[in-house]
């Protein structure tokens, strides 16, 4: 029974793997934060990761009221289910 990796392709074979697990652990985490009476709170970072925006964007919107937020010791919040709602009351539906 063979233990050592050889070559250079097993090698990279298993880093490649390392590398998913880590971000499937990452998604994970994200996924698992600790809810609030049923309420779960994303950051300014996650949500804009998660709707392909900047930041700034998002800074934006909240200047100018069109998203809703929460401001704790100087974190930026949101209410997970109040920009699902958002997104849903801004869908426009594809033209038949």
């Amino acid at each position: 029974m063979r233990t050592e990796l050889q070559t250079k392709e097993e090698r990279k074979a298993l880093f490649g793997l390392i590398d998913i697990i880590k971000e499937n652990t990452q998604t994970l985490a994200d996924m698992s934060r600790p809810m609030f009476n049923g309420v779960r709170y994303i950051t300014d970072t996650e949500l804009a990761k998660r709707l392909g925006i900047e930041k700034r964007t998002l800074a934006n919107y909240r200047a100018k009221g069109y998203i809703g937020f929460y401001s704790v010791g100087g974190k930026i919040l949101y209410a997970e289910n109040e920009i699902e709602d958002l997104m849903r009351e801004n869908y426009i539906p594809p033209l038949k």
